[in-house]
C-alpha cells in the first residue's frame, strides 16, 4: 500500500530527478524518488557487533567464537551475509584490541564485501550497555545490534520494518521455543508490545525468547549513564523501557543459536548441513 504525499523542491533538483526517469528503471518522478530513497536508506543502514566483555568468555578452546570455522566459513561470515542481504552497509565492531585485530584479519575494512567496517576498542569491561555506548558518537538513526557469538538466519528487514511501525526504543527479534529457557531472556507480549522481560528465569512465564538481536532508536543511549559504572542492557535498560511501554518484539522464524560451548558448535554444524 502506498501513500500520496506532496513536496516542494528546487527547479535544478527537479531537472536532475527528471534525468533519471528513463521509462525502465523509473517510469515516473514518484518512482524515481522512491528508488533514490530506497538506495539512500539501504546505504545508511547501520549495524553494531558487540564483541566486548571478558575475553575468555568469548573463546572456545582458545579460539574466538566469531572466528570458529563451520563448514569452511567463519561464524561471523554468516552474520555478514545476512547483513548484506538486508542492505546494511555501515558496520561497527566493538571489543578488545585483541579480538578486533583478529576479526580485522578476516573482514578488513569491509571493502571486499561492499561494506564500511569501523573498529572501536573497548578498554574496560563494564557490561554490554557500556560496550554499546562506545558507538554513540557515530549513531544518528535506528541501528541494529548483534552479539558477536550469535548465529541466525532470519530476515533482518522484517525486524527493521517492525521497528519503524512503532514509537519504540528497542525492537527485539523473538522466537517461540521449547528449548531450555534458563539461560535466555524471556518476554511477555501483548500484540507486538513487550509487557514483561526476565533474564534467565527459573520459572518462565512464556515460551517466547529474545534472540538478543534488536533494532534500537538512538535515544536508547540516554538510558546508559556516562562515567565509570557497570551497566547491562538486559538488567539495567530493558526493565525501564518495558515499564515505559517503549519495547516491542518481532516474531522471527529460521534457526538462531548462541554459541557458548562445543555442543553448540555441534548443533550449528547440523543446522548448516540440513540447509544444504
Amino acid at each position: 500500500m502506498k501513500t500520496r504525499i506532496s513536496m516542494t523542491i528546487s527547479k535544478d533538483l527537479l531537472k536532475k530527478l527528471d534525468s533519471v526517469v528513463d521509462g525502465v528503471q523509473a517510469r515516473s518522478r514518484s518512482e524515481a524518488i522512491e528508488n533514490i530513497l530506497n538506495l539512500y536508506l539501504d546505504s545508511n543502514k547501520v549495524a553494531v557487533f558487540l564483541a566486548g566483555g571478558n575475553k575468555d568468555n568469548l573463546k572456545i578452546d582458545g579460539v574466538y567464537k566469531p572466528l570458529i570455522k563451520i563448514d569452511g566459513h567463519y561464524l561471523i561470515d554468516f552474520a555478514i551475509d545476512n547483513l548484506k542481504k538486508a542492505g546494511f552497509r555501515k558496520i561497527f565492531c566493538i571489543g578488545s584490541d585483541e579480538i578486533l585485530k583478529k576479526i580485522f584479519k578476516v573482514l578488513g575494512n569491509g571493502e571486499n564485501n561492499n561494506l564500511n567496517i569501523t573498529y572501536i576498542e573497548e578498554n574496560k569491561v563494564q557490561g554490554n550497555a557500556k560496550t554499546l555506548q562506545l558507538a554513540e558518537q557515530y549513531i544518528t538513526s535506528p541501528f541494529l545490534v548483534i552479539p558477536i557469538d550469535n548465529y541466525f538466519d532470519f530476515d533482518l528487514n522484517s525486524l527493521f520494518r517492525k521497528h519503524m511501525l512503532h514509537d519504540s526504543l528497542a525492537t527485539v527479534a523473538v522466537q517461540a521455543t521449547r528449548e531450555n529457557l534458563s539461560d535466555l531472556g524471556v518476554v511477555e507480549m501483548l500484540g507486538d508490545k513487550i509487557t514483561g522481560y526476565e533474564e534467565c528465569p527459573k520459572n518462565p512465564k512464556t515460551f517466547i525468547a529474545s534472540t538478543s538481536i534488536a533494532i534500537y532508536n538512538p535515544k536508547i543511549f540516554s538510558y546508559i549513564p556516562k562515567g565509570d559504572i557497570k551497566w547491562v542492557l538486559q538488567k539495567d535498560v530493558f526493565p525501564k523501557i518495558v515499564a515505559e511501554h517503549k519495547m516491542y518484539g518481532c516474531m522471527v522464524g529460521g534457526p538462531r543459536l548462541n554459541i557458548h560451548t562445543k555442543d553448540d558448535i555441534t548443533r550449528l554444524k547440523k543446522i548448516i548441513s540440513h540447509k544444504k
